[in-house]
């Protein structure tokens, strides 16, 4: 492996990485026969290496001063642009059972889905008024498309204040039943109008999202 990826690599990096997260989010490897799991393994470790390959560890400085600097000089300590809203995660349910149920679709890409990331300035607008509503045209269209194959969804996991900046960060790095309390089982549903209400009073306290 060279010292510099080409562009044409890091792109077979990042769809084999893109894959072996829907391999896991699914608990498809461990259904796989002895060779292809040996072979998601190495498939694995090579994403690995190109992954540390383009991006070298960098160790922080040892000083107190340095280490301020290094800390403010990392991406995830950088300001996201744009305005603050709700970054939000709906978790697709069966409304018979309440378990998580994933939307299977039927076209030629076969499309499965069991959440839907969003970002919104009005919380409740957006899940209870545009998302819970069949009709709605708008964006977010899976979640149309989901209630019309029958399932239902749970407000699961909200950040605020966030950009869509950091939307697109998550999106990025798929397994959003990592992050997700209903499938993980450490939490329940949130109530969009709670969770609005909450927002509130925090702008209320602190003068404004931050």
């Amino acid at each position: 492996m060279t010292a510099e990826l080409t562009r044409a690599e890091l792109r077979v990096a990042a769809v084999a990485s893109g894959l072996l997260m829907l391999l896991d989010e699914h608990g498809i490897t461990g259904q796989l026969p002895r060779d292809a799991r040996d072979a998601a393994t190495q498939l694995r470790h090579t994403v690995r290496l190109a992954v540390q390959a383009e991006r070298p560890a960098v160790p922080p400085p040892a000083s107190a001063d340095g280490l301020g600097a290094w800390l403010r000089s990392q991406p995830w300590a950088q300001p996201d642009p744009g305005p603050a809203g709700f970054v939000y995660l709906l978790c697709f349910r069966d409304p018979v059972t309440g378990e998580h149920r994933p939307l299977r679709g039927n076209g030629c890409r076969g499309q499965y889905a069991g959440h839907y990331w969003g970002w919104t300035d009005n919380l409740v607008r957006r899940v209870v008024r545009e998302h819970r509503n069949p009709t709605w045209a708008g964006a977010g269209r899976l979640v149309q498309v989901a209630l019309a194959a029958g399932l239902t969804f749970e407000l699961a996991y909200v950040e605020y204040p966030a950009t869509r900046s950091r939307e697109r960060r998550l999106k990025n790095q798929g397994g959003a039943a990592r992050r997700c309390p209903l499938c993980r089982g450490t939490g329940g549903p949130l109530d969009p109008f709670q969770v609005a209400a909450a927002a509130a009073a925090l702008e209320q306290t602190t003068g404004g999202p931050r």
